[in-house]
């Protein structure tokens, strides 16, 4: 489990995201919000559980997993968020790709950029829902609009 204060503070805020995305999004959000959610809890399962020379494989699937999400949900809903999430997930996939195949021990560069696509992706996914609010509020309001005849 996340023992410092950033990773405590970065899991609350996967949760308020994820939860935000599930609760008030289309469906693509509510995919996108539940697929980071279980991707999340998947890898503290495989840190906690498999030996950490074992983890790089594990963590490669789960974000080639998680980017292949996104690229189904770019190509059928083709949203912009969806888009920028789905680059995301690419720079994380390629970033634990790079450090597997030259096997270099993770670091300081390694755990920013990491961060930056997380937080990232948290933002497009709640940036996402706010938009999709917004236009099912917008669409709300122009359905009870009646023309005067």
């Amino acid at each position: 489990m996340p023992t410092t204060y950033a990773a405590q503070i970065l899991w609350v805020a996967i949760i308020a995201a994820c939860a935000f995305g599930l609760l008030k999004g289309g469906p693509a959000e509510r995919v996108g919000a539940g697929m980071v959610l279980l991707i999340s809890i998947a890898f503290v399962i495989v840190n906690e559980l498999v030996p950490e020379l074992g983890r790089p494989v594990p963590h490669l699937v789960l974000d080639g997993l998680l980017a292949l999400v996104f690229l189904a949900l770019a190509v059928r809903y083709a949203s912009l968020w969806i888009g920028a999430v789905m680059l995301l997930q690419g720079v994380q996939f390629s970033l634990h790709a790079y450090f597997f195949v030259t096997k270099l021990t993770p670091g300081v560069t390694y755990a920013i950029i990491n961060n930056l696509v997380t937080w990232a992706t948290l933002l497009g996914i709640v940036l996402g829902t706010l938009a999709h609010m917004r236009h099912s509020r917008a669409t709300a309001v122009s359905n009870t609009i009646t023309p005067a005849i």
